[in-house]
């Protein structure tokens, strides 16, 4: 009866202790947007992937690489006092819109928003652009066929650390 009541307790022990083992202090990582800054930024993105899914290709094709007017899109991300602030969207020679609402030419407000799940790049009106996955801006639409779906990655061309003062 005593060994019995050795292993139930020890069983019960090591079930107690084993999940406090898992748990450890995350770091952060590339993955993640930095939120410890405060000097202005300025972001320029590229299409990275240009993902076209349907029933024959449930994992999508990358149609980028097939087409050059892919490299024209620029979307711009101005962090002010180390907030997205404003964003401007360049559509080049891309032959369709990847939004389902009119966004306004030129420099528009915007803000990173932490509270949705995946966190999302928006308009100051509420629109979401953008989500943010597995540290990359995603855009997901369709166009004029229900059955064909589409994923934008961004890439980052290039940042600058300028003073916008000096610049606007």
């Amino acid at each position: 009866m005593k060994d019995m009541f050795k292993k139930i307790l020890m069983t019960v022990c090591l079930a107690a202790v084993l999940p406090l083992a898992g748990c450890v202090e995350v770091a952060p990582t590339d993955k993640q947007m930095a939120h410890d800054t405060d000097k202005d930024y300025e972001f320029t993105y590229g299409i990275r992937q240009f993902l076209e899914f349907d029933a024959k290709n449930p994992a999508g094709i990358n149609i980028a690489p097939y087409f050059d007017f892919f490299e024209t899109f620029t979307l711009k991300i101005y962090v002010v006092d180390g907030k997205l602030s404003f964003l401007d969207i360049n559509y080049g020679d891309l032959p369709c819109d990847i939004y389902p609402f009119n966004l306004p030419a030129g420099k528009v407000e915007c803000f990173y928003d932490e509270t949705a799940i995946p966190h999302a790049l928006k308009l100051a009106t509420g629109e979401t652009l953008a989500t943010f996955e597995g540290g990359e801006f995603v855009v997901k639409f369709v166009l004029d066929s229900q059955e064909i779906n589409y994923k934008v990655t961004f890439k980052t061309l290039e940042t600058t650390r300028e003073d916008y003062e000096k610049a606007y």
